[in-house]
């Protein structure tokens, strides 16, 4: 009997560990609310590379001049009349745009605000226009998210920042069978391919990564939790349930009640 007695026990101990509450959920577990963090502008915007494609509109008073710095292109609709359609610049493999008359304009590793600048300084400085108002738009910039989040996909970057938290709200967050101290920033650069591991339930881990801020092309993975991955195996989790351990003890009491008794 005290044999039965201690096996009810452990059943019993195993069937409330199953259950207790995980402490692996929750954001930020660490931060407080006089926490700060210091904004490295530096990393912060998002930064023109090659292949990316920007929109850069040339508006002033004489909508004439203007309109020889916009590239248009025309499409023909059958049974309507034609439209135009604002184009878009694509940086090189050496990092210029060729803008008209101007000619080549290293763009490479600048921001949206630096590209509108160094746009406008050039049309003044050649005495081509004298009031310009120059607007960059981003054209292709995205990110991918993929794993155990809400809707996985590919998601276009329209703002100078976005963070990590920016593309989880985008994408719906991440399900309750995401691990969240185990999320991968994954960034192709010039020297090649870097990982970053984020602890989502960790503040400092959050805030300081190099991957917070994310870029263009960047891939942001939610890894399963081991309850999702034991579900790919028929009775992988059915070890972890509370009734599994209930029916084990049950299971027990009848083989007591037969054999010994």
């Amino acid at each position: 009997m005290t044999k039965l007695v201690k096996l009810l026990s452990l059943v019993l101990i195993l069937s409330a560990v199953g259950c207790r509450t995980p402490k692996n959920i929750t954001y930020f577990q660490n931060l407080h609310d006089d926490t700060v963090f210091a904004v490295n502008a530096a990393e912060s915007e998002i930064r023109l590379n090659e292949g990316d494609k920007v929109s850069i509109i040339v508006s002033c008073r004489d909508a004439e001049v203007a309109r020889m710095f916009n590239l248009l292109t025309v499409t023909q609709n059958f049974g309507s009349t034609n439209t135009n359609r604002m184009s878009y610049y694509t940086v090189d493999n050496e990092g210029n745009i060729d803008f008209p008359i101007v000619g080549k304009i290293a763009v490479k590793g600048l921001k949206r605000s630096e590209v509108c600048s160094i746009v406008k300084e050039k049309l003044i400085s050649s005495e081509l226009i004298r009031d310009p108002v120059v607007t960059v738009e981003f054209v292709n910039m995205h990110f991918d998210i993929l794993g155990e989040v809400a809707r996985p996909g590919r998601y276009t970057i329209d703002h100078d920042r976005i963070t990590v938290l920016d593309a989880l709200g985008m994408a719906g967050d991440m399900s309750i069978l995401g691990k969240r101290c185990n999320l991968k920033v994954v960034r192709t650069e010039n020297e090649g391919t870097k990982i970053f591991t984020i602890d989502m339930t960790d503040g400092d881990s959050i805030l300081n990564s190099p991957a917070f801020y994310l870029r263009q092309n960047d891939v942001v993975y939610v890894e399963a939790n081991n309850f999702r991955k034991r579900q790919s195996i028929a009775s992988g989790n059915t070890a972890y349930s509370p009734s599994f351990w209930i029916s084990v003890a049950s299971f027990c009491m009848s083989v007591y009640v037969i054999f010994i008794r």
